[in-house]
């Protein structure tokens, strides 16, 4: 059984998968997605994998054969797990470069991607993407797609079960107006059983993240693990069966032990991603101003050690009475 967490702009950065990986040894892990122009021009050590962040697939996006081979190279040397293509993102920013969901349309071009990096590296070759474009939800595109692009040498498909809506729709409700298809996840498994079809989009519980790995043997998880980080206690004790069931005080203690003397001076983006930590419980409003507070000031980090907890059975409840 595999869970990822899926790769999510303004999210998924080193901060975020530190803590991930605290909570969670056994996710896998996504980068945000990365254009291929970023990769090229960036710091590269802004792309060295440590050691802790394994198993760590790099998603990335673009429509340059060329660059492709580049970034490929780069990220091979950089110790990433897997290279995943973002063939799904409906960001009109995105769309405008060419690159996204609207390339599901032009399976041919992404197969030559796909081959282009398949030539640089031993690495496994990804998809990201969704079942179409559009209100349209005949399945052939997403089927003729899918075929040509693992013809190329893509074995693995992580399908979020919606459509993009390219006209008129926002990115944010890009994930929530499109109607939820898994029936049609499922045809897309059935039409291609020597391929590794992952499904992805609206999971929120352990009963139904527990029917779909049961289906598909991996499932992708994204919003609902940023939204309450501390879900992942429950699929690390209840999913993997896994010792390491922490408490969010000592999740708070570790991470911040780990972080680096220079985001002190860098604490919004070291910090922001540990809001939702006391979600459902009667810390939850506390916490996050608390948080603020030393975001907002001169405290060092490790103030954030002093918070005052005091719910010792970590119940998980809207009210501590």
């Amino acid at each position: 059984m595999k869970i990822f967490l899926a790769p999510m702009v303004g999210r998924t950065d080193k901060y975020f998968r530190k803590l991930v990986r605290i909570i969670s040894p056994n996710i896998i892990m996504f980068t945000e997605m990365i254009t291929l122009d970023s990769l090229i021009r960036g710091n590269l050590r802004d792309y060295t994998v440590n050691k802790q962040e394994h198993p760590l697939v790099a998603q990335i996006a673009g429509n340059d054969s060329d660059k492709f081979i580049e970034c490929a190279e780069i990220l091979t040397k950089s110790g990433f797990d897997e290279i995943n293509l973002n063939i799904g993102c409906p960001s009109a920013k995105v769309v405008k470069g060419g690159f996204g969901a609207c390339q599901i349309i032009d399976p041919f071009k992404v197969a030559e991607f796909v081959e282009a990096i398949k030539s640089c590296t031993d690495l496994p070759v990804s998809i990201k993407t969704r079942l179409g474009i559009g209100y349209d939800q005949d399945l052939d595109d997403i089927k003729k797609f899918i075929r040509l692009t693992s013809e190329a040498g893509c074995e693995i498909f992580y399908i979020h079960a919606r459509n993009a809506i390219l006209n008129g729709l926002s990115t944010r409700k890009n994930r929530s107006v499109p109607p939820l298809r898994y029936d049609d996840v499922m045809i897309l498994k059935e039409t291609f059983p020597h391929l590794k079809v992952y499904i992805n989009g609206g999971i929120v519980n352990l009963e139904d993240l527990n029917e779909l790995l049961a289906v598909y043997g991996g499932v992708m998880l994204g919003r609902k693990i940023y939204d309450d980080p501390m879900f992942l206690n429950d699929i690390e004790k209840k999913i993997f069966f896994s010792n390491n069931y922490l408490s969010t005080q000592k999740v708070i203690s570790r991470y911040i032990d780990q972080l680096e003397p220079e985001d002190n001076q860098n604490k919004l983006f070291a910090l922001r991603h540990l809001s939702n930590l006391y979600k459902g419980t009667c810390y939850a409003k506390k916490w996050r101003k608390y948080l603020h507070s030393v975001i907002n000031s001169d405290q060092p980090l490790q103030n954030i050690k002093n918070f005052d907890y005091r719910d010792k059975n970590e119940e998980r409840k809207i009210n501590c009475s």
